[in-house]
C-alpha cells in the first residue's frame, strides 16, 4: 500500500460553489517544480471537469501515479506522485532514473544533459559513476555526454573543457583519463581537450 507524505496541497472549487461538495484539493508528494505541475493546478480551475480528470491525469507523462478520492459530500482528493527528473535528454525530454521520457521545459538547470541515440542511454548509466568519481576528485564538474557515431563518447565539464572519450566507456578508459588528469595537474597545465582516442596515451589540445 502506497504510503503518502504530503508536502504540498492546493484546494481549487469547481464551478461557482464553495460547499466541500464542489471541492478538489489535489496534493503532491513533494513540492512541484516543473512546468506541468502548474500548469496542471491551472487547468483544474474549472476547465477540466471532474468527468474527465482520471483520463486527463493518465495523459501527463510526468506523473509517476495518482489516486482519486471521491466523496459524496465532501471535496475530491486527488493525490500525485510526479516523476523525478535525472538527465535531460536532447534538450528535449526529462529521464527519471527508470529512464522514462516525460517533457522538458528549462527547469533543473544542473541535470546532466545527454546527447546520444536513446538506445546509448543506458550504456551511459553503467559507466557513469567512474567517470563522475574520477572528475570529483579533481574538482571537476560534468555538465553533459555525448555519444557520435563518428567520434565515440565525449563529456563537456562546466568549465567547456571537453574530454574524449572514444568508442568505448571501459575501464583502460577510465584509467587512461585517470593518468591524463594526473599528468595535467601535476604540470599545472590547461588544456581546452583532453583526447584519448589514441592507443599509446593522450592528446592535449589547448585551442584559442
Amino acid at each position: 500500500m502506497k504510503i503518502w507524505n504530503i508536502f504540498f496541497a492546493v484546494i481549487l472549487f469547481y464551478g461557482c460553489s464553495n460547499s466541500n461538495s464542489g471541492k478538489l484539493i489535489i496534493s503532491f508528494e513533494s513540492q512541484p517544480t516543473l512546468k506541468k505541475e502548474h500548469e496542471l493546478i491551472s487547468n483544474l480551475d474549472g476547465t477540466i471537469s471532474k468527468r474527465n480528470l482520471f483520463k486527463h491525469l493518465t495523459n501527463q507523462n510526468w506523473i509517476e501515479t495518482f489516486l482519486i478520492k471521491r466523496n459524496a459530500f465532501g471535496p475530491m482528493r486527488v493525490f500525485i506522485q510526479k516523476k523525478e527528473p535525472k538527465y535531460v535528454w536532447k534538450e528535449k525530454f526529462y529521464l527519471d532514473s527508470k529512464l522514462s521520457k516525460f517533457s522538458y521545459s528549462g527547469e533543473h538547470p544542473n541535470l546532466l544533459h545527454l546527447n546520444m541515440p536513446i538506445e546509448f542511454v543506458e550504456q551511459w548509466v553503467l559507466a557513469e559513476g567512474k567517470f563522475q568519481l574520477i572528475l570529483e576528485d579533481n574538482n571537476l564538474k560534468m555538465t553533459s555526454a555525448a555519444f557520435i557515431n563518428s567520434e565515440g563518447w565525449s563529456i563537456i565539464l562546466d568549465n567547456n573543457f571537453k574530454i574524449n572519450l572514444g568508442t568505448d566507456l571501459s575501464d583502460q578508459t577510465y584509467q587512461n583519463l585517470f593518468l591524463a588528469l594526473k599528468y595535467i595537474f601535476e604540470k599545472n597545465l590547461t588544456p581546452r581537450i583532453i583526447d584519448l582516442r589514441y592507443k599509446n596515451g593522450a592528446a592535449l589540445n589547448y585551442g584559442k
